[in-house]
């Protein structure tokens, strides 16, 4: 019977396509949040796969799925189809011109929130019927997106060793060391970071390259830093600052508007700006889909910031 199922239904390639997310995230949440569909069509797209070729392919332990045998064997062939069946795709995409394709680009926090949308925006009026995308979230998330193609490149704070993507480089951040106006050290020069010891500093969640990097600096000065509060966004702290509840480091992109505002105060301090690069970086291929390609080249000439 399961035969004659697989006989008249056949497999589909959407259904390879959610095996394939199940089993790289071993998870029904994760695949659907990365397909942006639903958990319970996840698990239906499995399942018909399951009554089509007539095998368990996912042993399901409460929360947590594991492939079975015949699971990791179809799955090496579910990659290599899909596989090529992208590389196809993309020829497709070169022959048909860059106009009708796609651009699905992912940042991280501070560069996704104040540089990216500037380019994003720019590139769209020179090419109004190509279809964006911008995703913005944790390095180590967007890095493992990029290698498993769910999106075409990300930019992110260096570095970048991962052997199957190749990073370029694109510019520098700079971030500099804030206070809330009317602070006894604002207006004041020549200042080092002993200068703020005791100093409650608002800091980014660990594992932000803000906050490495000031961390970094901190050894480098031997000096220790006191944390008075972590937030969760720029947006947070900035207004955190500008009520008096510390001091921060964060991107001249970030503080723009506040510094015009007179809300926040950059100080002269020895070693800062702090000069943090970003880089592009996408899968390590011989060849890039034009909308990649070109929105690369786009970015580095900073055509954007005219």
């Amino acid at each position: 019977m399961a035969e004659t199922v697989g006989v008249e239904k056949g497999v589909t390639l959407h259904q390879l396509r959610t095996f394939r997310a199940v089993a790289e995230q071993l998870s029904f949440s994760a695949a659907a949040h990365e397909l942006s569909i639903s958990q319970p069509s996840v698990s239906y797209q499995v399942k018909e796969l399951e009554a089509v070729l007539g095998l368990p392919l996912i042993d399901r332990l409460g929360k947590r799925v594991r492939l079975t045998e015949a699971g990791e064997v179809l799955y090496e062939y579910a990659r290599r189809t899909l596989t090529l069946l992208d590389e196809a795709t993309l020829v497709m995409e070169q022959m048909r011109g860059i106009e009708r394709g796609t651009l699905r680009v992912g940042a991280s926090t501070t560069v996704g929130i104040y540089v990216i949308p500037l380019a994003l925006g720019a590139y769209k009026k020179l090419h109004p019927n190509l279809a964006l995308s911008l995703e913005i979230g944790a390095r180590e998330t967007l890095q493992e997106r990029v290698k498993r193609g769910v999106l075409d490149l990300a930019v992110l704070s260096l570095p970048i060793a991962d052997p199957d993507l190749e990073s370029t480089s694109f510019m520098d951040d700079e971030l500099v060391m804030v206070v809330p106006a009317g602070h006894p050290l604002a207006g004041r020069s020549n200042l080092t970071l002993r200068d703020f010891t005791g100093e409650s500093f608002l800091m980014r969640e660990p594992g932000s390259g803000t906050r490495i990097a000031v961390q970094m600096a901190s050894r480098a000065a031997g000096v220790s830093l006191q944390v008075g509060m972590e937030l969760g966004s720029n947006g947070a702290i900035k207004h955190a600052v500008e009520a008096g509840l510390g001091v921060a480091v964060l991107s001249s992109h970030a503080i723009e508007l506040e510094r015009r505002g007179g809300g926040l105060v950059v100080v002269d301090i020895e070693g800062f700006p702090i000069l943090r690069p970003w880089s592009i970086v996408h899968l390590r291929r011989r060849q890039l889909p034009s909308a990649v390609g070109q929105f690369i080249e786009f970015l580095r000439d900073r055509r954007w910031e005219a």
